[in-house]
């Protein structure tokens, strides 16, 4: 039987790996979307995931979470290909 864990823990993984393939195609096709965009990109998700986060049901608040885990993901492929943080 599926417990509460098992959906929200595939919740996660669906849109932590559909973010990622996202920001991954953008990347590869899009000359305009930089290493700086992303970083921008990833402050705003902070910004939004921090702003009234008593009102978010749980549902909201796994994919917010997992939305910020995929840009810190893709940041940190990203920086070290170009050989570390910057």
């Amino acid at each position: 039987m599926d417990t509460i864990e098992d959906w929200q823990r595939a919740k996660y993984e669906a849109v932590f790996e559909q973010t990622c393939a996202f920001l991954r195609h953008r990347r590869a096709n899009d000359p305009e979307f930089t290493l700086e965009t992303l970083v921008r990109l990833l402050e705003t998700q902070y910004l939004h995931q921090g702003n009234e986060p008593a009102g978010k049901g749980t549902v909201q608040q796994i994919t917010e979470a997992a939305t910020v885990a995929a840009f810190e993901c893709v940041l940190a492929e990203w920086q070290q290909e170009k050989g570390g943080c910057s």
